[in-house]
């Protein structure tokens, strides 16, 4: 039986807090990147960028729900990682409340953006990698472009929440452009690429059904099986390449907890009906997830470590906070989400 679900908490769950945090840790990578270079971090400059990179995912991820409503009520094969937020198809939020919000957060984003290039002086780049990034989270789903119903979603990803992201933090604390911090977001890029890969595969009959071609209703859900396991073959191998290219090698000692779990994923998708059990693919997607996260806190603490000598105790405390605020926003959409499941008895995580 279904009990009352609190506004907030369906809000909170809407709001996809954990996701959020995807997208705000591979930010903070870039400015640790130029704190281990030697350069100092402007604390106001990276909340106020933080704080637009939040509102950026949010925009994102209501503009998602909202577009993908037709999908999501249809799709009947999710788990707990897949399917979206579920508070549209259980009525818990109205979709015109949630498209309200998103365009506030848009405006604040410009508002942020304005002051970080005319009075902080960032950089003549700054609203242009803003726009950018807004640009590709708003159509990611939004008509008519809808990057996401395209085949192009998941490329959209791997640049947003990879590339784009590190570079961003980077630049807005230095003024310019490195190719360090490019080739550090590559991994990054790459784990988040098979994040949605992996909980694309239980969404495959409701995606199809609505017109949405994801990789997986293009490959099947045989060919992007085969996909998933060649990029997390290359992700690794990305890992140890760069290090060639004066990225810390202390980053190939800590990825070394990264191989059982790859290990794990690419055979089990060789189980004979892995690809139809839902509780595997939930696995799949934890671990795939768990990979991600753990390749951000590699890199983060590679270059902490590589930069060490150039730390002040303000600086490595002032990034410890903002990681665990992240972190502490990651597990508290988590609980919250599996409160508002737990009250509706429905998979909304």
């Amino acid at each position: 039986m279904r009990q009352a679900t609190p506004r907030l908490a369906s809000w909170v769950t809407l709001l996809r807090f954990g996701p959020t945090a995807r997208g705000v840790l591979p930010f903070l990578l870039g400015a640790v990147i130029a704190l281990s270079q030697g350069y100092s971090i402007d604390g106001v400059v990276l909340v106020l960028s933080a704080l637009a990179v939040f509102c950026i995912m949010e925009v994102t991820f209501l503009i998602n729900e909202y577009f993908d409503l037709e999908t999501d009520t249809l799709n009947r094969t999710f788990h707990k990682l897949s399917g979206g937020s579920r508070i549209f198809p259980l009525g818990l939020v109205s979709p015109p409340r949630a498209i309200i919000t998103a365009f506030i957060l848009a405006a604040t984003c410009g508002i942020i953006g304005l002051l970080l290039q005319f009075y902080f002086h960032t950089g003549p780049f700054t609203l242009l990698l803003g726009i950018a990034g807004l640009a590709l989270g708003f159509f990611y789903t939004a008509k008519p472009v809808q990057l996401s119903y395209k085949g192009v979603g998941e490329v959209t990803i791997l640049f947003t929440c990879g590339f784009l992201a590190t570079i961003t933090g980077y630049y807005l604390q230095v003024g310019h452009f490195d190719t360090v911090a490019l080739l550090a977001s590559i991994p990054g890029g790459i784990s988040i690429f098979l994040v949605i890969l992996a909980n694309e595969l239980p969404d495959e009959l409701s995606d199809r059904a609505s017109g949405k071609k994801t990789l997986v209703v293009r490959l099947g859900r045989e060919g992007a099986a085969r996909l998933y396991a060649f990029f997390l073959l290359l992700c690794y191998a990305t890992i140890i390449v760069i290090t060639f290219f004066d990225v810390p090698e202390q980053s190939c000692y800590l990825s070394l907890p990264l191989i059982p779990l790859i290990l794990w994923n690419i055979l089990g998708l060789r189980k004979r009906n892995a690809l139809r059990d839902n509780q595997m693919l939930e696995g799949l997607s934890l671990r795939t997830m768990l990979i991600d996260h753990l390749i951000t806190i590699i890199y983060t603490v590679s270059f902490m470590w590589a930069g060490w000598t150039f730390l002040s105790t303000g600086e490595l405390w002032g990034m410890i906070a903002a990681y665990a605020v992240v972190f502490g926003m990651e597990i508290g959409g988590i609980i919250t989400s599996a409160y508002v499941f737990k009250s509706q008895g429905k998979a909304v995580l």
